[in-house]
């Protein structure tokens, strides 16, 4: 049954906690399928107290009618307003595990827009920062209290397809973290709709091509602002995201309830919605935001190319909340859409020979900061990016205003590896003075052949002792579980935080990091624990392997 919920302009009357009284029948307004409306019976159980510590006041609530029967409630109903005789009592929020998805907690609607700008709000008026008078017959239930679980907080990526969206799966499995990777928008688009109470609604970090963000259902609306989801987002109070509506596929049934978001009913969401403006708040009882400008933005342009001409190209634009210390999500999502690109070009990853040159380009400096290297394992590419975004994203020390962030890839499908098995060199050699040592390798699924690579003697190397030379492939390979392994570290980055480390005090000092990250693939050699340096430079072949020697090394020649 769909029914039309109030306007979206006037402020619905509230009805606070005071008046809300097990055994009530009130009518719940959520999404079940693209974007129109659906209610459902609501019944009021009860009414549990606060517990410090643990939550404020909750509403216990039972749904049924065709819209949940079938699936009950779970991630994406967060936020799903609850009428009762007309006026707005709160939002479902909470999940208990129970077998079904029928029982519930919800937010009073006092608790959600206690930190609004003071102003009538239809016939019925909260005040501002007041906490909801809790009746005097509130169960006291800390058991049901600690069981509850937010139906909104992961996270829904849109825009990965194939390969890559196994791997991310798979990732996010290893990381235990909650994540759900969900088709983009349909392909015709669809009718923008209103946000209004019962909409769906999105906080995302990013949208385009490849977005991310969490999806929920708007519960309030005064005017141009809003409030959504009935417990936080991210908890971190003034946040600068994109307000988005969200297209629904379906509910996702799964009755046993547990709280791992894999065995729970959610929403198959798109996370990639329209923005209609920005989110500006993220608080322990509600998400709050507001229709219209969208947040400052950066935007991310990636092109992946292969020899036979073919292209992909992702546009995407990042939330830049810098300014308030919570990064642009650029060490997350320029990964994630490398990966998409590359496996999207190649139509899996597999062993390939990998170009790929990052730009980012600020106000403060005339040149672009970043780098270009040659990869033979998108693992390592993957994680060049994420190095360097990280150093972006929580760069602080300066002004440094973030305008355009482009990743260009020439991918060759094939690679050359040659192992290292052995080397002979001469047994002493003066200091100061250039070896030539023979390598032995193997071509894998080949022949074995040999190299020949100089190596200087460090002049700091003690005259009449042993030393020991290492020689080592500087290649890499690429593999399933390394990417894997990579796209875990970046999702508990992510989803945990991220930062750390040593700090550039400039933008000149942080250009010279980020193009630290340059690598030369080849040959590298080193006497005993002093840097390594590039013998031979490969631009086609990637050398693995380690072999170690000794040399006895003699006093300079006099001269």
């Amino acid at each position: 049954m769909f029914v039309a919920a109030p306007m979206a302009h006037a402020a619905d009357p509230i009805m606070p906690l005071s008046e809300v009284q097990p055994g009530m029948r009130c009518t719940g307004l959520s999404v079940i399928k693209g974007t129109e409306i659906s209610s459902f019976n609501v019944e009021i159980v009860d009414v549990i107290a606060p517990e410090a510590g643990l939550s404020g006041p909750r509403i216990l609530v039972r749904v049924s009618g065709p819209a949940v029967d079938e699936t009950g409630i779970g991630p994406g109903f967060s936020g799903s307003p609850v009428y009762c005789d007309g006026r707005n009592a709160g939002a479902i929020s909470e999940g208990l595990g129970e077998y079904g998805n029928e029982v519930a907690l919800a937010t009073p609607i006092e608790e959600m827009i206690r930190d609004r700008p003071p102003g009538a709000l239809g016939k019925h008026r909260a005040v501002p920062g007041a906490r909801p008078r809790v009746p005097a017959r509130a169960r006291r239930d800390p058991a049901l209290l600690r069981a509850a679980r937010p139906l909104g907080t992961p996270l829904t990526v849109s825009g990965l397809t194939g390969r890559a969206a196994e791997l991310v799966r798979e990732a996010a499995r290893r990381a235990h973290q909650p994540l759900f990777v969900a088709p983009a928008g349909p392909v015709g688009g669809y009718q923008q709709p209103e946000l209004r109470p019962g909409a769906s609604v999105g906080a995302a970090i990013s949208t385009g091509d490849l977005a991310l963000g969490a999806v929920g259902t708007v519960t309030y609306r005064d005017g141009e602002d809003l409030w959504a989801f009935g417990h936080p987002f991210e908890g971190l109070g003034k946040r600068s995201l994109f307000l988005q509506d969200a297209y629904v596929y379906t509910v996702i049934q799964n009755p046993v309830g547990i709280q791992d978001f894999g065995a729970i009913s959610y929403k198959l969401a798109s996370a990639d919605g329209n923005v209609q403006g920005a989110i500006t708040s993220d608080k322990s009882d509600a998400i709050a935001g507001r229709v219209g400008p969208g947040p400052a933005s950066i935007p991310l342009h990636i092109v992946a190319r292969n020899r036979a001409g073919e292209t992909v190209t992702q546009d995407s634009l990042l939330a830049d909340e810098r300014g308030l210390g919570w990064g642009a999500g650029i060490s997350f999502v320029a990964p994630l859409g490398l990966t998409q690109a590359v496996g999207r070009l190649m139509r899996d990853f597999g062993p390939s020979t990998l170009r790929m040159c990052l730009r980012i380009q600020v106000r403060e400096l005339r040149s672009p900061m970043g780098f270009c290297n040659l990869y033979f394992s998108v693992d390592d590419a993957v994680n060049d990016v994420a190095q360097a975004g990280d150093l972006v994203d929580f760069f602080d020390l300066a002004p440094l205003h973030v305008e355009r962030i482009a990743i260009g890839a020439q991918v060759r499908r094939g690679l050359k590896e040659d192992v290292i098995l052995g080397a002979r060199a001469p047994r002493q050699a003066r200091k100061g003075s250039r070896i030539r040592v023979r390598l032995t390798l193997q071509r894998r699924r080949g022949a074995r052949h040999g190299l020949s690579v100089p190596v200087r003697v460090p002049r700091s190397l003690k005259p009449g002792r042993l030393h020991r030379l290492t020689i080592r492939g500087g290649g890499g390979v690429f593999s399933d579980e390394a990417l894997i392994e990579e796209l875990v570290g970046l999702i508990d980055l992510e989803l945990d935080g991220g930062g750390g480390g040593s700090e550039p005090r400039t933008v000149r000092q942080l250009a010279r990091r980020i193009r630290s990250l340059r690598r030369v693939p080849g040959v590298y050699a080193r006497f005993d624990r002093r840097p390594a340096g590039l013998v031979r430079r490969s631009r086609d072949v990637s050398y693995e392997g380690r072999v170690r020697l000794r040399v006895r090394v003699t006093p300079q020649a006099r001269r």
